[in-house]
């Protein structure tokens, strides 16, 4: 290869461009975004749809189930489940992996429109989303003040108009506060008495309530426009209303009606350290910068206190710190690497200039990857800068190859500029080869799909950037570097020749021994490695088992399930107590805040989110926390609670999940029931539920339709008076001094005091009188589900549980064989899921990504020696190497999981370059004409140092990442423990096992060569090629 020839010959050029790289690669970096977690698209839907007053049988057989039949002739359709809960409809859709999501969404709502005609009439149009885990809320902040109402005014008129109009910000919701209202409260024995109802008087309120135009008229030359205004301007505009009376007459609305302004219901309650206030929730649009958006937010709202100083706010999360911290934490790890690794090349170069040589092709080999960044569109986040810190040292290695190279041709008395074109020429292809197997285990890794393709692609694109940056500086700017530094100061570098003097070191002399004594007792050897494999895989069984590890990101939260109907003030208190108890028992608590209700899509549930602090600043993980703060919420009855350690990257259903579907809803519920015990009894099974809670008991009011009907009552006319007594309605809207209120009206309080004032609730005629509910509807109480679960367009109940001590493993295999002893009803279907699930299909994909790596590395290595036999003696490093990564995280207390896999996957492409520079060092000197042994004694201790030298700077360059204890460290140590651990068993077993592996094949495949050839020297697998490359 002339590639150095060039580069020296055209050094200003060289030396230009890549100014011009670090330049373009430093400006890149400061454009680059910053996220968490790269973004990942899910392959679901959401169909979400409301019918207020109905229970869930009625929403599943109204609206679920015609949106179900809608959804399923969707194109790409994989999965379909629904819930239907009180008021409440949602229909998830999951695609096969590979769809289109923007075609399957349009698609998915021109099925939907469609099915819009078969729902009932006050069923809201169905809404349909994308599963979008990147719009969760960036920042939170707590309004504090006495006057809530004033506060809601303040964020609806001021706060939340100017966080809306930030970049990137796509919503701002606000929760926790008083909003006014004009509420007119009727008098029942009045009503009773004028033969008037509810949704008569919103109907004639609404009607008064008007301004419209009313077209133009000639005034002279000039032309007016008429608008006819009869809105209401005050509180009393809307007392002094004139209602008309069925029988004649008319009556002021104040004789029958108290109308004030008042404070509506809250529909949320929240509090912040115990203390009532307002919560604003900040989302950002997909795809957006969330630092900047956060960053934005704040910056919005300490102006915003400034303007008017009766803001008092505080922080209550804030994912820019957390991503900041995190991406520090990485940087750091970044640069300590960089370090380490300089300082394993001084040690063993014993020589500033080459030092200084390789110190500066890495920041350029990381400024080039920023400019590779930007190209792509990726962000900066825990993936993408963790495949950086991940190839750290390893970038060096392509480098250390071609320096020693070059120098070891310099001691032999070659001139400046053959030293620095031969010596990175000889070992270019070889450099290239190692930089391609490598690179080549991550082809798989990132077009693979499911969730690991989605994770782990911009950390596969980001590690190749900078593997094959590496490769271009080490064969351009290195030698280049070289020729210009080479016996500056009158020193040149201690490199070993060919005459043996390296062999009579001590420790030389020792290892050559033993490569000697096992090449002798190759059966020796053998041993020792099955040994090895045995004990590694006996150790990897102690090893636990999860899908990722979980970061802790300083946040618990405590979920709260209460009984449908319970009141809010109900949920509070016990929101209350689960504040007042952690406060006693966790001396880490930062801060804590909770809301209960509000949200459409909320459930009859809330939950407590407690803020702890700093990670440097707690001996306990938030899951000890957790697990301590469990037990003493154990003795709160009343409610169903959970307790977890939040995090954004949870991506598990569940250490334990069961689904039985069937059309029998009461064999289901028995069945789940029976399994929820005999699993609580389990030790190690906590928060063990089925989705089909309780059935809690409800009022049924069924229409007589023949006394109905002749009282010319209808169901709707009574449903909506009924509706009317008991929940009111909004009749209209008014302004007051720019400010908008709602006018409701309500029935009197007594008309749903008890079953019998319910019964007894006056019906409106059309003839102007009025009968008693209980005439014309048959009253009772009935029990009925809370919710109804369906997948498949089958009823589902869903049985999940978590593991106390985390081993999921385990805990599934006691839950199968009660599974297995368990006598399922005929009608009943079982399926299991959960982390258990997740893990096979996760561990599946990767495991397959593994096969075709090692396929990759195999092409690889057989294009470079033209040999099929070659490939498999450099590869037989790679069963002890792989297994002996694993033996690091049991050690180290980490579990088996998809980022420990990748690692192994990883080091598939890396562990063989040491052997790929140590057989091809064996072949060169055997094209010379030295017999096998003597090849193999002289060769490899010519190649210990810059073995050692590549494998101290990946190690060095990756212990930060192993024990850094900063935020989102979690998620890359079990890899960086692999890697170290497989890098240091490999090379072990590279210098003294893959030499006698080398001289076993070779000795079977000589004794299976038909034609024994003239040449002794073609004897070697891939010899010819190597002599021909030699020039010998």
């Amino acid at each position: 290869m002339k590639i150095a020839d060039f580069c020296i010959r055209h050094k200003v050029t060289t030396i230009l461009s890549f100014v011009l790289i670090v330049i373009f690669g430093a400006m890149s970096f400061g454009a680059l975004p910053l996220a968490l977690m790269p973004n990942i698209e899910l392959p679901m839907a959401i169909v979400m749809t409301t019918y207020v007053g109905a229970g869930p049988e009625e929403i599943e057989n109204l609206v679920t189930k015609p949106i179900e039949s809608a959804c399923a002739s969707v194109a790409g359709m994989d999965e379909l489940q629904s819930s239907s809960s009180e008021n409440m409809s949602m229909v998830m859709v999951t695609f096969a992996d590979g769809t289109n999501m923007d075609e399957a969404l349009v698609d998915m709502r021109e099925k939907v429109d469609l099915a819009k005609s078969s729902l009932p009439e006050d069923a809201s149009a169905p809404t349909v989303m994308k599963m979008d885990i990147d719009s969760m809320p960036v920042v939170l902040f707590g309004l504090k003040g006495d006057d809530l109402a004033k506060l809601q005014s303040i964020a609806d008129d001021d706060i939340s108009p100017r966080l809306e109009r930030i970049d990137g910000v796509a919503s701002v919701e606000v929760s926790g506060g008083y909003v006014n209202e004009v509420a007119i409260e009727t008098y029942l024995d009045r009503l009773e008495g004028y033969g008037l109802s509810v949704s008569y008087i919103a109907q004639m309120l609404g009607a008064d309530n008007v301004a419209m135009p009313a077209g133009e008229v000639n005034n002279g030359t000039q032309k007016l426009s008429v608008r006819t205004d009869g809105e209401y301007k005050s509180v009393e505009d809307v007392a002094n209303t004139l209602i008309p009376l069925p029988t004649g007459g008319i009556i002021r609305l104040n004789e029958i009606a108290s109308v004030s302004m008042k404070p509506q219901d809250q529909s949320a309650i929240a509090k912040v350290d115990g203390e009532p206030c307002l919560i604003v929730s900040v989302s950002k649009q997909s795809g957006v910068n969330t630092v900047q958006v956060a960053e934005r937010a704040m910056k919005a709202m300490e102006g915003l206190k400034e303007e008017n100083p009766d803001i008092n706010y505080t922080i209550l999360m804030d994912q820019a710190e957390y991503i900041n911290l995190t991406v520090d934490s990485v940087m750091q790890n970044i640069i300590f690497g960089v370090a380490f690794a300089a300082v394993v090349l001084l040690l063993f170069l014993r020589d500033l200039g080459s030092t200084a040589v390789i110190s500066v092709s890495m920041p350029v080999c990381i400024v080039t990857v920023f400019l590779v960044m930007r190209a792509l569109g990726i962000t900066l986040n825990m993936m993408s800068l963790g495949g950086m810190a991940m190839g750290v040292g390893m970038i060096v290695d392509n480098s250390i190859v071609v320096l020693e190279n070059i120098f070891r041709f310099r001691t032999d008395g070659c001139s400046r500029w053959d030293s620095c074109t031969k010596g990175a020429a000889e070992v270019s292809l070889s450099i290239s080869a190692s930089t391609l197997t490598t690179i080549a285990v991550f082809l798989p890794l990132g077009l693979s799909g499911g969730m690991a393709g989605m994770m782990f692609k911009e950390f596969c694109i980001t590690i190749c950037a900078l593997l094959g940056a590496s490769l271009v500086i080490a064969l351009t700017l290195v030698p280049l570097l070289c020729y210009i530094t080479m016996d500056r100061g009158k020193r040149r570098l201690k490199v070993a020749n060919d005459t043996g003097d390296l062999g009579d070191k001590p420790l030389m002399r020792k290892y050559k021994g033993l490569l000697r004594f096992f090449i002798k007792k190759r059966f020796v050897a053998v041993i020792v490695s099955f040994a090895m494999i045995v004990v590694f895989v006996m150790s990897i069984g102690a090893a636990g088992m999860e899908l990722i590890p979980e970061m802790d990101q300083g946040q618990i939260s405590v979920s709260i399930g209460m009984p449908i109907g319970s009141e809010m003030e109900e949920t509070a208190a016990i929101q209350d107590r689960v504040c007042k108890i952690a406060e006693d028992i966790i001396p880490e608590l930062d801060s804590m805040y909770y809301t209960t209700g509000g949200g459409s899509m909320m459930s009859s549930g809330s939950s407590v989110t407690l803020m702890l602090v700093d990670l440097d600043q707690r001996d306990r993980s938030s899951m000890e926390i957790a697990n301590e703060l469990r037990d003493h919420l154990a003795d709160i009855a009343g409610c169903e609670i959970s307790v977890s350690a939040s995090s954004s990257m949870s991506m598990s259903s569940g250490a334990v999940s069961i689904s039985l579907s069937g059309n029998d809803y009461d064999e289901l519920v028995k069945a789940g029931d029976d399994l929820v015990t005999q699993i609580s009894a389990l030790p190690d099974a906590i928060e063990v539920e089925s989705s089909a809670s309780e059935e809690e008991p409800r009022v049924s009011v069924k229409v007589n339709r023949e006394n109905a009907t002749r009282f010319g009552l209808t169901a709707a006319t009574i449903g909506a008076a009924v509706r009317g007594q008991i929940n009111g309605s909004t009749a209209t809207k008014m302004k007051i001094g720019g400010e908008e209120y709602d006018i409701t009206v309500r029935g009197d309080e007594a008309a749903k005091a008890s079953l019998d004032a319910l019964k007894a609730m006056m019906i409106p005629t059309q003839t102007g009188g009025s009968v008693p509910l209980s005439l014309v509807a048959d009253i009772s109480t009935e029990l009925a589900p809370q919710s109804i679960a369906r997948d498949n367009q089958s009823r589902t109940i869903t049985i999940t549980g978590e593991s106390l001590s985390d081993n999921v493993v385990g805990l599934n295999a006691e839950v199968n064989k009660i599974l297995e002893a368990y006598q399922m009803p005929d009608s009943v279907t079982l399926e299991t899921g959960g982390e258990m699930e997740d893990m096979a299909e996760s561990f599946g994909t990767l495991g397959f990504a593994l096969v075709v790596a090692l396929g990759l590395v195999y092409f690889v290595l057989a294009s470079q020696f033209e040999s099929f036999v070659m490939p498999i003696i450099i590869m037989m490093i790679l069963p002890i190497g792989l297994l002996g990564a694993m033996f690091g995280l049991p050690v180290t207390g980490n579990k088996i999981s998809m980022v420990s896999i990748i690692g192994v996957i990883i080091l598939a492409g890396t562990i063989v370059n040491s052997s790929i520079v140590l057989i091809d060092y064996i072949q060169t000197r055997r094209g010379r004409g030295e017999d096998k042994n003597t090849a193999i004694l002289n060769a490899c201790p010519r190649r210990v140092r810059p073995v050692l030298m590549t494998t101290l700077t990946t190690v060095l360059g990756l212990l930060p990442m192993a024990f850094s204890g900063g935020e989102g460290s979690e998620m890359m140590r079990p890899m960086a423990i692999v890697m170290i651990t497989g890098m240091i068993v490999s090379t072990i077993v590279t210098l003294l096992f893959t030499p006698v592996y080398y001289s076993l094949i070779d000795s079977l495949t000589s004794r299976f060569k038909k034609h024994k050839p003239q040449d002794p020297r073609d004897d070697v697998p891939g010899g010819k090629i190597e002599l021909q490359k030699e020039g010998v």
